[in-house]
């Protein structure tokens, strides 16, 4: 696979958008890009076992240049300045049928990281520099201070069928995240210091669950889940080292930076339903509830602000989230669709607030629908329809960034 990203960001005078005469405007261009590859491997010919591997390998490559139109000699461009890294990651996995009732999954994977490039300007903005560490306060090589770092995953699960269809199963999987290139060496717009020592977070998971076959028409299924996350990689505030960073209002003195500081537990459940109460008609419903909590170990760094850190919020997600969703079948397999969603119990944050209290979070809640149809035309031509938001719901999960408003749609899928 390759996947690639371009982008540019514009910085003007002022807010009219009109020049860019200042020599702190600029044409900020970023080229990203990831290739790799993954496979699967597996193996049945032994008896009550299933036994598969993978491979999996990433490389990921962020490029970076600005263009002053207003800075001399004009227009001044900055040097391309790069940040690559890759992973690596094998496992195996065997499925093992117990008995008639019994089936079992283990597997384990290990992951590696191998930062190979990153890199900052000079103060000239004329050329590159290496990125220093407190692990390598002297580092002199673009690949030092660089991520090496291995993640190790183990994993089983557990199902037992009872009567009829009726399933009980538990899950439990140790995993790790490795930072991405921008949590570990972005300086965000002039607000954040790197941290090139930043090491995978690592999450511990508890799944049961039990689904039931209500009648021939109908199966229901009520999960509980829980996530305790260690080493939690989280955005706090720092006394600013000697105005590095840019950072106004309430948070003037101080930068962010991305650290191993938090302890993050995630717990709900989810509840779902299929039924089919006549034959051209299906309905899903689906319930959860999700609930987070966060707490940081403040002793592990120094020059911390307790107070800007602690109103960080958690990304963004609903406490409660209902889907609801129904399909009908017409003469001629025309289908027709419709979507219902609530989310509620969201708590969002606006960033950009300048004053004191600065970046007090706030709940809200909000409900959209969408309908669709597939029309078959002729030997596998369908054409697809709909509208999505059909309300025109303004609603949110960045302040200042709206979600689309009502939009249609129309494909032709051959």
């Amino acid at each position: 696979y390759f996947d690639q990203f371009n982008n540019e960001f514009d910085f003007y005078d002022d807010a009219t958008y009109t020049t860019m005469k200042k020599s702190t405007s600029s044409h900020s261009l970023y080229d990203d890009h990831s290739d790799g590859v993954s496979t699967e491997f597996a193996n049945r010919s032994i008896l009550r076992n299933a036994i598969s591997a993978s491979f999996f390998f990433r490389d990921d490559t962020h490029k970076e240049s600005s263009v002053y139109p207003g800075k001399s000699p004009y227009p001044f461009t900055t040097p391309i300045l790069i940040d690559r890294s890759q992973l690596f990651s094998t496992g195996i996995q065997d499925v093992i049928t117990i008995s008639s009732r019994i089936r079992a999954t283990v597997g384990f994977s290990a992951d590696h990281l191998k930062g190979l490039r990153a890199q900052v300007l000079n103060s000239a903005q004329t050329g590159l520099l290496p990125l220093t560490c407190v692990s390598s306060p002297t580092n002199t090589s673009f690949a030092g201070c660089t991520a090496h770092a291995w993640n190790y995953n183990p994993q089983a699960s557990l199902s037992y069928t009872l009567a009829g269809s009726d399933t009980l199963f538990v899950t439990f999987s140790d995993r790790g995240r490795f930072p991405i290139l921008k949590e570990s060496y972005s300086y965000r717009l002039g607000l954040a210091i790197p941290n090139p020592d930043l090491k995978p977070e690592q999450s511990r998971n508890w799944d049961i669950g039990y689904s039931r076959a209500i009648d021939i028409r109908t199966v229901a299924q009520i999960d509980y889940f829980r996530h305790n996350l260690r080493g939690a990689i989280e955005s706090v505030y720092l006394k600013d080292p000697g105005s590095f960073c840019t950072n106004s209002g309430a948070l003037a003195g101080f930068c962010s930076q991305n650290v191993n500081i938090g302890k993050e537990v995630h717990q709900g459940v989810e509840f779902s339903i299929r039924s089919v109460p006549v034959s051209r008609l299906t309905l899903d419903i689906n319930y959860s509830y999700l609930n987070r909590t966060i707490a940081y170990d403040f002793g592990k760094v120094a020059d911390i602000s307790q107070v800007n850190t602690s109103i960080q919020i958690l990304p963004t997600l609903p406490k409660n989230k209902l889907i609801a969703n129904a399909t009908l079948r017409l003469p001629h397999q025309v289908l027709a669709m419709a979507n219902v969603r609530y989310e509620a119990g969201i708590t969002l944050q606006d960033t950009t607030c300048k004053t004191a209290p600065a970046n007090l979070p706030f709940g809200a809640a909000y409900g959209t629908m969408d309908l669709g149809t597939v029309i078959p035309v002729h030997a596998g031509v369908s054409i697809q329809a709909g509208v999505k938001n059909l309300f025109d719901r303004d609603y949110y999960y960045t302040a200042g960034y709206p979600e689309a408003g009502r939009n249609w749609h129309f494909n032709l899928r051959y």
